[in-house]
């Protein structure tokens, strides 16, 4: 059984996601990242840089156990793993890791930031508008339902900018209005952690 260690953010609750899609196994491990417990000696070992999310795969490749940090590495893993919501054909695959990378470094770092700086505005609302309207032509940010729109969600279903109208981008509006539909989404935003 995989153990997960996470917290209530939207980085801490895209593995759930994943793991609930796949109905791969999990025990849930809460470490709360502004308390110090993810800079000690023994979480260091787990998660070297100190990051929440992580995980323990004692079933790792080859067998052997894997220790995880990053969420969207963590998505692509179990993605791998289950040989789920990653693509079927190399095209899709390489779509799918495009649009993992592109809203793991582009959308959670920037809506991330913004938390504690406005001039970030500026650049939010770009990523919104290249969002929206690749959503206008698109159901899902790589084709299929994929570790994609799991990195994403997160940020989306709770956003909490006060001076950002989301219905401003009505396509990616419809996004999440579907994605929160789907069970595994649901209960990862509700399962209590800490």
């Amino acid at each position: 059984m995989i153990d997960l260690y996470c917290w209530k953010s939207a980085n801490g609750r895209r593995p759930i996601i994943i793991l609930e899609e796949t109905g791969t196994p999990y025990n849930l491990i809460a470490v709360d990242p502004h308390s110090g417990k993810n800079k000690e000696p023994e979480y260091l070992k787990i998660s070297p840089g100190g990051k929440v999310p992580c995980l323990i795969d004692p079933d790792g490749p080859g067998g052997e156990p894997i220790h995880l940090m990053e969420s969207a590495a963590i998505l692509e893993y179990i993605g791998g793993k289950t040989g789920q919501f990653i693509g079927e054909t190399e095209e899709e695959r390489w779509q799918v890791k495009q649009w993992l990378i592109y809203l793991a470094t582009n959308v959670s770092v920037s809506f991330s930031n913004l938390n504690h700086a406005r001039d970030l505005e500026g650049q939010c609302r770009t990523l919104l508008e290249a969002i929206n309207h690749h959503l206008a032509e698109n159901e899902y940010f790589a084709g299929n339902y994929s570790v994609a729109d799991m990195m994403a969600i997160g940020r989306f279903a709770a956003f909490a900018f006060d001076f950002i109208d989301l219905n401003e981008y009505p396509n990616l509006v419809r996004w999440v209005d579907a994605l929160t539909q789907r069970p595994a989404v649901q209960k990862s935003m509700e399962i209590p952690i800490g």
